[in-house]
């Protein structure tokens, strides 16, 4: 269910996330600095952003969020009793990611 979204090092400037579809559930997005090799569950996440329910979040990283390996992405609504679900569709979240070069 994890999301690769760069196989190889990268820069995050921003990332939106767009929970306001869902009204009673916060979402959590974990990332990782991996190209793919993590067990979700088991893999702690190097990151973990939150955002409430009916609501949207703008993390803005003025010096870049830095990953020298690549970055992989999921998605929790229970980030005590972690279970790993799809991002977009089925559970309402955008999710907007901004790279540096």
């Amino acid at each position: 269910v994890e999301d690769n979204i760069a196989g190889g090092a990268a820069n995050i400037q921003q990332i939106f996330i767009d929970n306001t579809a869902n009204t009673s559930t916060p979402f959590y997005l974990h990332l990782w600095n991996a190209t793919g090799s993590i067990t979700l569950g088991t893999t702690k996440p190097d990151t973990v952003l939150y955002c409430p329910a009916n609501s949207s979040k703008h993390y803005i990283f003025p010096k870049n969020l830095v990953f020298g390996t690549g970055i992989c992405m999921a998605g929790t609504r229970n980030n005590a009793a972690v279970t790993y679900s799809p991002l977009n569709p089925a559970n309402n979240v955008a999710v907007g990611i901004y790279i540096s070069a």
